[in-house]
């Protein structure tokens, strides 16, 4: 795979996450127009499922890359095609460099001939290995607090472990193994210790572990693309929401005692700092923002969501549609977006066009 091939790989993922994020957003306008607000868990496989969208639609491109390009299905093509038919007007050297513009940056980025070339690729793989490097040292420390606790409890694969140097649940997975880690002073409080275990329990029926993991693997690659911390944000609200809706709809706790523990856990994670380190790749009872007011505010929504919505379970069909309407508009995103492999008809009539304007002119300057 050449260096073209990578970076114009990384370029469709990019274009592909704005789009998904774009319709992601236009469906979520809708849900409420059809009576589907609180509907958290299929909003929430939704939003996933877009993310697994971008993955494999470049695999489904690239399976039907000789049909696409034998029917021109790409946006440089479908322009000249539009051009030669009239439908509008442009001169036909500045089109040929506005198709160009992409292929010209990617050979500038790849050559390395450039100062800013040389600049911007160095940048970004420093920046990229840093961030790598500072995951790796978290999943270290989380897996040396991991082997510092000790066991209370395990249910098949789910090990209940407690430890006194975090301040808040939280729940973590290794290969085989899944864990839910307790702060000591939890054990003081039984209602607590039952919510913040069932709370855990779920984020791992609903494979949030996963796709935390999924996420922050993500970063060193995304990090200077706004849409990605949007996506963060978005599944680390829905999954809590999903969360918070499922518990207080099946257990006895109620949403009372159920809030309380979420405002203690809270409270007691403000006091200390033990916790932080452990942020990723974890998935924690109150999210471990990086500012205490974000944490407070979505702390704030969540306890308004549990108060105010009443646990619509929504329509399956109408979440079945929407995952087909956002993986088709991504595909078909995916498809335009591929480079012309062969020169078409369409192509060399506009190069031939190009090279009669430059002979006119040619010959005009000679006279």
């Amino acid at each position: 795979m050449t260096p073209e091939t990578v970076l114009n790989v990384f370029i469709d993922a990019n274009i592909l996450l704005l789009v998904a994020c774009l319709v992601w957003t236009a469906v979520l306008a809708i849900f409420p127009l059809i009576g589907l607000r609180g509907t958290f868990r299929a909003q929430l496989f939704l939003l996933n499922g877009s993310i697994g969208t971008i993955i494999l639609c470049p695999i489904f491109v690239y399976l039907f890359s000789g049909w696409t390009s034998q029917h021109s299905l790409n946006i440089s093509d479908l322009v000249v095609s539009n051009y030669l038919n009239g439908n509008f007007h442009m001169d036909a050297v500045r089109l040929e460099l506005a198709l160009g513009f992409r292929e010209e940056i990617v050979r500038e980025i790849t050559s390395l001939k450039s100062l800013t070339a040389q600049i911007l690729v160095g940048t970004f793989a420093a920046i990229s290995a840093a961030l790598f490097f500072r995951l790796l040292c978290q999943g270290r420390r989380l897996l040396a607090q991991l082997n510092d606790s000790y066991l209370l409890k395990h249910i098949g694969n789910v090990y209940i472990l407690v430890s006194d140097e975090v301040s808040i649940p939280y729940s973590t997975r290794g290969l085989t193994r899944r864990y839910i880690v307790i702060p000591e002073e939890t054990l003081t409080r039984q209602l607590d210790l039952k919510i913040a275990i069932t709370h855990e329990l779920q984020h791992f029926r609903q494979k949030d572990i996963e796709w935390e993991f999924f996420l922050e693997a993500l970063k060193p690659l995304f990090f200077w693309n706004p849409v990605y911390y949007i996506w963060c944000a978005q599944v680390r609200r829905l999954r809590e929401y999903a969360c918070d809706q499922t518990i207080v709809n099946r257990s006895s706790y109620g949403i009372r005692a159920y809030c309380e523990c979420l405002l203690r856990a809270s409270r007691s994670q403000a006091k200390s700092n033990l916790s932080r380190r452990t942020r990723l790749p974890s998935v924690a009872l109150v999210d471990m923002c990086d500012s205490e007011k974000s944490k407070r505010s979505l702390l704030r929504k969540r306890i308004l969501m549990m108060t105010n919505e009443h646990g619509n379970k929504g329509s399956k069909l109408v979440s079945a549609l929407a995952s087909i309407s956002v993986f088709g508009i991504v595909f078909t995103t995916s498809v335009l977006m591929q480079n012309p492999k062969d020169w078409s008809h369409d192509r060399l009539m506009l190069s031939t066009i190009i090279n009669l304007e430059r002979m006119n002119t040619i010959n005009r300057v000679s006279r």
